[in-house]
């Protein structure tokens, strides 16, 4: 193809929806890469058949697929990368929605209260970290049996919404760490929490039961061996 076929840069992202900076960013991360780089000036030109390409990425971008998984689609555009991608990136979404629905929540109770954040007597427990054998498996057995929402940038699963006194943070290394963890959750009825987590495809430790010198509770397994005690709010 001569030079006189090929698009300059400017006309590129006119026609592919993708700014110059974009383009020049996404060349420097190997996602799109100009047909031709002039050694002396720097400037980038595009063959036509490159504007389809420049198009998806920009209509992924648009709702903020993760580069990562852009590069997946790219890489296999007539696959079943898209469909893939877009089913786990609409989950990530959700994720997100239900996150900010609680701190929308939490925001109206300090509208409607004020902020009040009480002196610390003790020190507490708000971070646990579990090991697993298989960290999608993990996020979909705690979001069902929890209706958790695994937060990808920190690797965990926020319980109740900082700043509250509720707040907590079971935090998941895959990284071939060996032994099991055990940690406590309150919940509203520790024998609907109990079913919901067995059917999720936990493993009863033992049902519930109401002991003299605690609450009613139960423990289950997660898939990856790690002990959850359920006790009663």
């Amino acid at each position: 193809m001569s030079s006189d076929e090929l698009l300059s840069i400017g006309v590129f992202a006119l026609v592919s929806g993708l700014s110059i900076h974009a383009l020049r960013h996404y060349d420097e991360l190997g996602l799109l890469r100009p047909a031709v780089v002039d050694p002396a000036s720097g400037y980038r030109r595009y063959r036509p058949g490159q504007v389809r390409q420049a198009r998806l990425i920009c209509a992924l971008r648009r709702v903020d697929v993760p580069i990562d998984a852009v590069r997946a689609v790219v890489d296999d555009p007539d696959g079943e990368s898209l469909r893939t991608v877009l089913r786990q990136h609409r989950e990530r979404l959700v994720d997100r929605t239900e996150v900010l629905s609680r701190m929308i929540r939490v925001v109206d109770r300090y509208i409607e209260n004020g902020v009040t954040m009480p002196d610390l007597k003790t020190p507490r427990i708000v971070q646990v970290t579990i090991n697993v054998a298989d960290l999608a498996e993990s996020i979909a057995f705690y979001r069902a049996a929890f209706g958790s929402v695994f937060n990808e940038e920190i690797s965990s699963f926020p319980f109740g919404s900082w700043p509250s006194e509720e707040f907590f943070l079971l935090t998941v290394a895959d990284e071939g760490g060996e032994g099991v963890s055990r940690f406590g959750l309150l919940v509203d009825d520790v024998d609907a929490a109990h079913r919901r987590a067995v059917g999720a495809g936990g493993v009863e430790v033992y049902a519930p039961v109401d002991k003299p010198w605690k609450p009613r509770s139960s423990c289950v397994a997660d898939p990856s061996g790690n002990r959850i005690d359920l006790y009663q709010a």
